[in-house]
């Protein structure tokens, strides 16, 4: 059965159509990769999946009977800076309603396989750029969402931190979660995704290995 699908979607802003009757779906274990040149949407189909956005036509089904099946991590963080790293995944937490009993288990779990324990008592303005990322990764996770949603993910990580979530979003996937991908990162993408499609001109294009450098 399909976790996530996605019929005719389009969006516009005005006259100005982003995203063009795209349709497909995803099954539990999936990863996609979207990859597209800057300005041709790729954030705008993350915004809509996650519901930021409406669909000018079309729609997006989810299958799950949890009450958060979406975890998302956007481009832009979404953690605050005068707290430290737990107190982001604490207050996190008690919003999006994880029980009180499973709270620091779920925490240490994240700080643990995103590598960030060390930083747990650290105000997060003190932190690297590829730290923050990996803070507001745990928080998109705290709910163990069935879909997760990256945008950017690999935005300021340097080569090891590159490597070392990729293995983690392998691990997602082998967890049975199913995972979308926008990155500019095309060739990180190709190593651990199971579907690549490129963004061109609101229309969604199915590539392989073979192709990866004419993509651009």
């Amino acid at each position: 059965m399909n976790v996530l699908l996605i019929e005719n979607l389009s969006k516009s802003f005005g006259k100005k159509k982003v995203l063009d009757d795209i349709s497909m779906s995803l099954e539990k274990g999936e990863i996609l990769g979207l990859v597209g040149k800057s300005g041709e949407g790729k954030s705008v189909f993350v915004k809509t999946l996650i519901g930021f956005f409406k669909p000018t036509r079309g729609y997006v089904a989810i299958h799950s009977d949890s009450k958060f099946p979406i975890g998302f991590s956007m481009q832009e963080n979404a953690i605050y800076s005068e707290l430290t790293v737990k107190q982001n995944l604490t207050y996190f937490s008690e919003i999006y309603g994880v029980p009180k009993a499973a709270r620091k288990h779920r925490i240490e779990l994240l700080l643990g396989r995103l590598n960030i324990k060390e930083f747990g008592d650290i105000l997060v303005k003190r932190l690297s750029g590829g730290t923050k990322k990996r803070v507001d990764i745990a928080c998109a996770l705290l709910t163990d969402p069935e879909i997760i949603i990256f945008d950017e993910p690999f935005l300021g990580l340097d080569p090891g931190l590159v490597e070392s979530l990729s293995k983690f979003i392998l691990l997602l996937k082998e967890s049975g979660k199913t995972v979308v991908i926008s990155s500019h990162r095309i060739d990180e993408l190709a190593k651990i995704c199971t579907k690549l499609v490129l963004l061109r001109s609101g229309k969604f294009y199915k590539i392989n290995k073979s192709q990866l450098k004419e993509v651009y």
